[in-house]
């Protein structure tokens, strides 16, 4: 299953669904990054532990909880930004069995880059999508990174497509 934005329909039909499956499994996990797409940059964040490895910003619930709004939730509570829905993208969801949770992956376009830097468990910094191959990672979290790069450019192709006129061959 994907979690994709349509008509109202549409909706109601994936909250059913995403229900469903909430109730089968342990939780929902949803996660994803900021992207700010006159830079092509995404925000990440460093948690100050041992091991520091970048991250998407991301949160659990045990609870039947729409995950889009996990993930809105979720970076409201890292950076204090209140996101609105429309701007909030799906890229792929999968169930995680180490964890027994359906996991969400979203990102967000946002107009203007916000000056970040160390938080109180984190470091956050942007980076274009050639910059995170030099990364440390989790290898969930690098596979989701490629994925949500690949939806990106799908994204801006279809609507290049959209406003570009078929040219007239004569």
């Amino acid at each position: 299953m994907t979690y994709v934005r349509g008509n109202c329909l549409k909706n109601e039909i994936l909250k059913f669904i995403c229900g469903i499956i909430i109730l089968m499994h342990k939780g929902v996990y949803a996660s994803g990054f900021l992207y700010h797409l006159p830079s092509q940059q995404i925000l990440l964040q460093q948690n100050n532990n041992s091991v520091p490895k970048w991250s998407l910003f991301g949160q659990k619930s045990k609870a039947k909880k729409d995950p889009l709004v996990l993930f809105q939730e979720a970076i409201f509570n890292s950076l204090d930004l209140k996101l609105p829905i429309k701007a909030i993208y799906p890229v792929y969801d999968y169930f995680n069995d180490e964890s027994e949770e359906n996991c969400f992956i979203f990102y967000a376009e946002i107009k203007q880059k916000r000056k970040l830097g160390l938080g109180k468990d984190s470091n956050m910094e942007w980076f274009t999508f050639k910059q995170t191959t030099k990364l440390s990672f989790l290898d969930q979290t690098r596979q989701d990174i490629i994925v949500a790069e690949r939806v990106i450019k799908l994204k801006a192709r279809n609507e290049l497509a959209k406003i570009t006129p078929p040219v007239k061959i004569p």
